[in-house]
């Protein structure tokens, strides 16, 4: 059996193992000199924390914190809302929804070449624009030798 983690060995110390590992391990200690070492010193660490004293705050903190929540105010009532107003809180996310639906819209008109506002720029290269499309980029490699042999004048 190789060595038993640290933390293993603490579990022991802490008796938080199950029956089975505890007896393994007890096995392990009987014949190895290095781990049955750490388990003292685990032991020893164990008893001197448990030998320290424990400290007293002067008060009781519950019985504080109890009171404060007694002594609470209730919050103030709400001021009462005008029935439009809830819809202009969510004006800024229906125009950015709108705004985000619009130029998808036309971005998409101005890759097929149906765009409604096509610039004179792009209104000769609108079906060129669908290229990016194409199977074999400008320069690059051919993965298969049909892949390259397909017409180019595709729109």
């Amino acid at each position: 059996m190789t060595c038993p983690r640290t933390e293993d060995l603490s579990a022991l110390v802490d008796h938080a193992l199950s029956t089975r590992r505890q007896a393994a391990l007890q096995r392990h200690l009987r014949a190895c000199p290095v781990c049955s070492r750490q388990l003292d010193a685990l032991r020893a660490l164990r008893q001197e924390l448990l030998a320290l004293p424990s400290p007293t705050l002067g008060f009781d903190l519950a019985a504080q914190l109890q009171e404060r929540l007694r002594d609470r105010r209730p919050p103030r009532a709400a001021r009462p809302r005008r029935a439009g107003w809830d819809l202009l809180g969510w004006m800024p996310t229906g125009l950015a929804a709108g705004a985000a639906l619009a130029s998808g819209l036309w971005l998409g008109g101005l890759l097929l070449g149906t765009g409604a506002a096509i610039p004179t720029t792009f209104a000769a290269a609108g079906p060129a624009m669908a290229r990016v499309f194409d199977p074999v980029p400008p320069g690059g490699l051919c993965a298969a030798t049909e892949i390259c042999r397909l017409p180019r004048n595709l729109p």
